[in-house]
Order: structure tokens, then sequence, then C-alpha cells
């Protein structure tokens, strides 16, 4: 990993481009990527890397809008398994995240229900891992509530 961890800036680079092609598959791969990266990288090594979270979650909203289910799936895969692994690496922009994730909570029309699930449990793992996300702001507690029950 030290090989890589040297040329931190040079990758982030790259992946910021790809999330950002037009290509949803390149996308998705540029996420699976950081997500990998991320997950057997040490804390200090990722810091410059929160800076792709609204790329990797305009993924997710990509995904969505174009009704393709493998790649949201795919992500969302993605963002449960880093919010497991390194959960402090979303705190910056979690409120963010959470209401871009809403749509795919609410979306009636998916053929796989298990992906508004999702979406969920990245929150509730969070939530339990990190509770000073939430805990000082009551309204966005009760909404992640209402969103569950």
């Amino acid at each position: 990993m030290s090989h890589l961890i040297q040329y931190k800036n040079d990758l982030c680079a790259v992946l910021q481009r790809c999330l950002q092609h037009k290509s949803l598959d390149i996308k998705l791969a540029a996420l699976q990527a950081t997500s990998n990266l991320l997950c057997t990288a040490e804390r200090k090594d990722t810091k410059s890397f929160v800076q792709l979270l609204p790329l990797m979650t305009q993924v997710i909203s990509d995904a969505l809008n174009e009704e393709d289910e493998v790649v949201l799936e795919d992500a969302l895969v993605e963002f449960n398994e880093l919010a497991e692994i390194e959960p402090a690496f979303f705190k910056p922009y979690f409120i963010d995240i959470y209401n871009r994730l809403k749509p795919v909570i609410k979306y009636q029309g998916f053929a796989n229900t298990s992906i508004r699930q999702q979406p969920l449990e990245f929150v509730v793992t969070l939530v339990e891992r990190k509770p000073a996300i939430v805990k000082k702001n009551q309204d966005l507690l009760k909404d992640i509530l209402n969103e569950i029950f």
C-alpha cells in the first residue's frame, strides 16, 4: 500500500477525473477503486480523498436517474462496506449524502426491492458507529427515524 500512498495526490486526481466521466460504468469503477483503496489504507492517508465524496455520491444519483439498478446496487454496496470499515470518512458530508440517498429510499419502482433498504443500512451503520453525527441535530435524527419506520 505504501507504494500507492506516496502518489496519493496523483491517484486522487485520476479518481476524480474518472468519477466525472460521462460513462456510468467508468464512474462505478472509480467509486469501487476509491472504496477499495480507502478500506485498505491507514486513516491518516485517506484524508485527501474526502474531497471525492460528492462525486462518489453523484454516482448513486446518476444511477438512479438512469434507472440502472445494477450500478446503483453496486455503488450502494461500496458505501455500506466503507461505512463499516471507515465510518468517520463520511462525517464531513453526512447530511449531504443522506439527502442525496433519500430519493433512493423513497423510490417505489425498483425491480429489486432490497435496493431501497441499502441506503437505510448505510445511514444506520454510520449513526451506530458515529452517533455524534446526529447527536446535535434532532431534526435530522427525526427525519432518519421517519424514513426507517
